[in-house]
């Protein structure tokens, strides 16, 4: 019995010490994290000669780039540096997946940090749910990049939500039979969220690699890539995972 308690105690107060650790190990990053953004706010002219220097070279060219994005960790200088590095190499799609629930509402400040990085660089930003918000090019000849903010809702929720409007016939879903079949199902479920290619890479940082609320069938042939194990993200880990990528040998089950 007493064996039983100190073990219980042990485990506690080893939990504790952890705890500790971790939060004083997120203090530190984000100390790290602002004297950084202190030093480089924007997008720099070297950044854009290393992009057009490196990404030409490369085979494999993405559609769809998804960044789980942890507004714990990651600032919204750092996020809107994503948007203008794939605006230059030419990614017409950039989601991120919203992992805390914030960065929803903070919408408004990364459209205006992501034009304050986009001076001088040609392109359109265009967000898929908010046409308001959308950029412009001055008429020039350039790439577009469109914008999209996902979290868990998007995913099993929006699934409830297809069915219940099914059901009650408020969405119109042609089908062959009385059931439905995925491609069947599919084409009604993307009547509720915007038309955009299945992800062809999604980028993380930190430790743990985890879908979060990404569905399954959507990220079948995605390539799940760590950036950085300490949860910064800046130009030299954005072309480490292209390069990852592009090393990547997809056989599509052969």
């Amino acid at each position: 019995m007493l064996s039983k308690l100190l073990r219980q105690l042990l485990y506690i107060l080893v939990h504790l010490v952890v705890k500790i650790l971790v939060a004083v190990q997120n203090v530190s990053r984000r100390l790290s994290s602002k004297n950084c953004n202190l030093s480089k706010e924007q997008v720099t002219k070297r950044d854009v000669l290393m992009l057009l220097e490196n990404v030409p070279k490369m085979k494999n060219k993405l559609k769809h780039l998804v960044v789980l994005a942890d507004t714990n960790v990651h600032t919204i200088s750092e996020l809107a540096q994503l948007v203008i590095w794939n605006l230059v190499v030419g990614v017409p799609y950039v989601s991120f997946y919203d992992v805390t629930g914030s960065l929803k509402k903070l919408e408004g400040e990364l459209f205006y940090e992501i034009e304050r990085n986009k001076k001088g660089i040609p392109g359109c930003i265009k967000w898929s749910n908010k046409p308001d918000l959308n950029g412009y090019t001055n008429g020039i000849q350039a790439n577009t990049v469109f914008v999209n903010i996902f979290s868990y809702s998007d995913g099993k929720p929006r699934i409830a939500q297809c069915i219940k409007l099914i059901a009650k016939g408020d969405l119109q879903c042609d089908r062959m039979s009385k059931e439905f079949t995925a491609q069947e199902f599919g084409e009604a479920f993307m009547k509720l969220n915007p038309a955009i290619p299945d992800p062809d890479l999604v980028i993380f940082t930190g430790p743990l690699c985890c879908t979060f609320g990404l569905l399954p069938w959507q990220i079948r042939l995605t390539e799940f890539i760590q950036v950085d194990v300490h949860h910064n993200i800046n130009i030299n880990c954005y072309l480490g995972a292209l390069y990852k990528y592009n090393k990547c040998d997809q056989r599509f089950g052969k």
